[in-house]
């Protein structure tokens, strides 16, 4: 009894410095409070029935996972939420035969936030794809049962729909994710608009909370929803615009640890955009500085956006060392902090997890690493992403196994993944190996087919990849011998367009008469496919080389 009366003391002010992501000593005392008071669930699971304990328990997940805690989220729900989502099917029937519907409906409401809590968390790490049959469950429940007129459930439907969303994209259906994240954009806006009806005028308070609560929800699903799928089709412009958007949302309400994380996100797309090119190191440089601030900034508030944070000023460092040389690396004085991050890589599942895990292992490999780059790639790389496949394909070029990378690239083009800028990596690559093995004309062809796809890429390291071979196998222009009127001090490569199409007219008109010197201008007009007009004037501006004098006469 003395449990409950503790945790009924805790849990509202918990809640209303969740909704208002108050985030800071406070908070995370309560917390703390909450952790060791719920303890016991590790193990044992909680009355299904005790609403007061599903709350208490779904709110410290909540506050685990936007710390970056999620294992230990899962840790603490799973006694409680494996029991709940086996009965999942018989909810409809409780609330069905409830004599007190509202309660009833209040305490299976609490049981799906629990459930949320718990699939969000599930969503963070490696298992991510079990929480889909969880998403899938719950929504079924709630729309076709939990919700309606008197109880809209417009929160709990936002929350379902962006939850679900995230696993959409995750597994790679971004259309779907989109529509989650459109539907739950959508009742975020009604939730606050009945929220507002009843709070703006009666409780300012929890007005206040109700709108900070309602702005961070929709930074979210504009920054980490749209702006995650944007990121995982490689836009990274697009998806710059989105997470400035969400980070000018929160700009106003001091929600610093959600606008610092949509800050890092948006300046990692910023890294990947940047061209590797020498006007580019300064802003490379500034970005590798601000984000080593934010990830040091994160490490106690969540380190989840923190790892990204530092990975990626990693990146840009890296990045600014490659300039003029992208598939060379030096790592003097990074050697230590890639180890680390990379220990940490290939847990995370966000629309930036694969790119980190590549990059990080990407500079392994460039840095003459072969052999930790191929035991990380053994390790992470389970579920055959292309990102992996290319690196695969890039390790087997560096340990000399030509035909084998060549055989790599060559399947992985005909199986015609969606990305085009994943396709023209590809083909540099492709172009890169057919050039170490001699094969010219395949070389061309295939960088060819790359700098065609080259407006559809965004990441800097590629287009310095593209430009890198592309240099190395351009033939240089030859001109075997002088052309009729140019001069010593003119230049050999012909910058004057309107002399270059004058003297190409003069070559071809010149060797019609070599083949047939007895052709008069007449006929030689009908040969070059001009009229004889205008060859006649052509051949009067010429009149000086002596094999014109021949015809005109």
């Amino acid at each position: 009894m003395l449990l409950e009366t503790r945790l009924a003391g805790l849990v509202d002010p918990f809640q209303a410095r969740m909704r208002a992501s108050a985030f800071g000593p406070e908070l995370d005392e309560a917390a703390a409070e909450l952790l060791q008071l719920l303890a016991i669930h590790r193990t044992r699971r909680a009355d299904l029935n005790n609403r007061l304990r599903l709350k208490a328990l779904g709110l410290t997940a909540d506050y685990l996972d936007a710390m970056g805690r999620a294992p230990e989220a899962v840790a603490l729900l799973r006694p409680t939420v494996e029991e709940l989502l086996d009965g999942v099917g018989a909810w409809h029937r409780e609330l069905r035969d409830s004599t007190d519907r509202e309660t009833t409906r209040r305490l299976l409401r609490q049981r799906v936030w629990c459930c949320l809590a718990y699939a969000i968390a599930r969503l963070r790490g490696p298992t991510w794809p079990e929480a889909g049959r969880a998403l899938g469950r719950l929504r079924d429940f709630v729309e076709g049962h939990l919700a309606e007129a008197n109880f809209p459930c417009h929160g709990t439907m936002a929350l379902v729909r962006y939850y679900q969303g995230l696993w959409r994209r995750n597994l790679g259906h971004l259309n779907e994710a989109a529509w989650d994240f459109d539907a739950a954009l959508d009742q975020t806006r009604r939730r606050f608009e009945e929220k507002q009806a009843r709070f703006q005028t009666t409780n300012q308070e929890r007005y206040r909370r109700e709108l900070i609560y309602s702005r961070v929800t929709t930074a979210r699903l504009l920054g980490f929803g749209h702006g995650g799928i944007a990121l995982s089709r490689g836009r990274y412009v697009e998806a710059r615009a989105w997470l400035i958007a969400a980070h000018q949302i929160l700009a106003q309400l001091g929600q610093e640890t959600w606008r610092k994380s949509l800050e890092v996100y948006s300046r990692s797309a910023a890294v990947l955009i940047e061209e590797l090119q020498p006007a580019g190191a300064a802003r490379l440089a500034e970005q590798a500085v601000r984000l080593k601030e934010l990830a040091d900034w994160l490490v106690p508030r969540n380190r989840r956006h923190a790892f990204l944070a530092d990975t990626f000023a990693l990146v840009a460092e890296a990045r600014r060392r490659q300039i003029g040389c992208p598939l060379a690396l030096d790592l003097t004085g990074l050697k230590r902090r890639l180890d680390r991050l990379v220990r940490r890589a290939g847990g995370d599942a966000g629309p930036l997890a694969i790119v980190a895990a590549t990059e990080l292992v990407g500079c392994l490999l460039r840095s003459g690493d072969p052999d930790r780059a191929e035991a990380e790639i053994e390790r992470q790389a389970s579920g055959g992403e292309p990102e992996w496949r290319l690196l695969k394909a890039e390790l087997t070029m560096a340990r000399g196994h030509r035909a084998a990378a060549r055989s790599q690239l060559t399947e992985f083009l005909e199986q015609q993944p969606s990305g085009r800028a994943l396709r023209a990596k590809c083909w540099a690559l492709l172009a890169n190996c057919e050039a170490t093995e001699g094969h010219r004309l395949a070389a061309e062809r295939a960088i060819s087919a790359a700098q065609e796809l080259r407006e559809h890429v965004q990441d800097g390291w590629t287009k310095a990849l593209l430009d890198d071979v592309g240099t190395h196998l351009v033939r240089p222009a030859s001109i075997p011998e002088p052309m009729p009127y140019q001069t010593p001090e003119e230049d050999p490569q012909w910058c004057d367009l309107d002399h270059n199409l004058e003297t190409a007219r003069l070559r071809v008109v010149a060797m019609a008469h070599e083949r047939h010197p007895d052709y008069n201008v007449e006929r030689l007009a009908a040969l070059v496919g001009r009229g004889p007009s205008w060859l006649y004037a052509f051949l009067g501006r010429h009149r000086d080389l002596p094999w014109v004098r021949e015809i005109l006469d």
